[in-house]
């Protein structure tokens, strides 16, 4: 990962407005610097970057940070924030506005004095949009585990097993084949609660003629897949296979309308052009 190039296009990001940037979003601090855990900040300056967290992190840090300076603090960031600015002649902070929350600005605010804060919208995430290789490989381990996941699951799908030994079945197949964790806690809904999009698997146990929706993904250093099935237990009914192509066949329209220079409002459109077409567009009560 090219994390010294990343926190470089942070700071050519920084333009006139900025001194400095004070990165506190956790995904965002573990895209410029590969640090992961639950206290990290990183403060790109037009001098240099710095890593900054508690002692609990400090071996940690030393492993897995690059491309930033590491600076532990005693227990709160604001008790070394300062000196730190005024070494860096920063007078214009941009902090994350869209993740920061106002009671972090105001303390901040209150104990960096000759510091104005400036409220800064996807700076990080805006460079995040474009893959690097490495990304991508990531992202395809993660793809691929999940898919195998799912052909091994399918046989466990069976008339008595329950929704919440499938999910955990999926949890555990997934971290056995080289997944640290989930990317969300495992779907699995059946017959009616198939409807329920975001449920909470259950001790329903599975019935011929059932539905079952599995909606589950995992996370490979930090890159994650997400992956939706909808199966049937035994043979599907009239109703089940005209609502299944439907979707299908929406789905593959959207798929073919993804090109370089098309915008989500065309994809949305050409998936719902065929719900519409089938009368039942008010059922796509959602965005694609």
């Amino acid at each position: 990962m090219d994390h010294e190039g990343r926190i470089a296009k942070v700071r050519d990001g920084l333009g006139d407005e900025l001194d400095g940037l004070l990165v506190t979003n956790l995904t965002n601090v573990r895209y410029l610097t590969g640090f992961s855990g639950t206290n990290g900040q990183v403060l790109v300056t037009r001098d240099g970057a710095l890593f900054l967290t508690d002692p609990r992190y400090e071996s940690r840090a030393g492993d897995i940070v690059h491309g930033a300076d590491i600076v532990v603090y005693p227990s709160r960031l604001t008790e070394v924030l300062g000196d730190r600015l005024q070494s860096a002649s920063v007078r214009r902070l941009g902090v994350e506005a869209t993740t920061m929350t106002i009671a972090g600005m105001e303390d901040l605010d209150e104990k960096l004095d000759g510091v104005g804060l400036i409220g800064t919208k996807n700076v990080v995430e805006n460079l995040r949009r474009i893959k690097e290789p490495a990304e991508i490989d990531l992202m395809r381990r993660a793809a691929d585990i999940t898919a195998d996941a799912y052909t091994w699951v399918c046989d466990r799908i069976v008339v008595g097993a329950t929704e919440r030994q499938v999910a955990l079945d999926l949890e555990i197949h997934m971290r056995q084949n080289g997944a640290d964790e989930t990317s969300f806690d495992p779907i699995v809904g059946s017959g009616p609660l198939s409807a329920h999009i975001h449920h909470s698997p259950s001790d329903r146990a599975f019935e011929k003629g059932d539905f079952v929706l599995m909606d589950f993904g995992c996370r490979v250093d930090g890159y994650c897949s997400d992956f939706t099935r909808t199966v049937v237990l035994g043979a599907a009914s009239d109703e089940q296979r005209e609502s299944y192509e439907l979707v299908l066949s929406a789905h593959m329209a959207g798929i073919d309308a993804i090109r370089a220079g098309a915008t989500g409002v065309d994809v949305d459109e050409a998936s719902r052009a065929v719900v519409r077409s089938a009368g039942r567009v008010e059922q796509f009560g959602h965005g694609l």
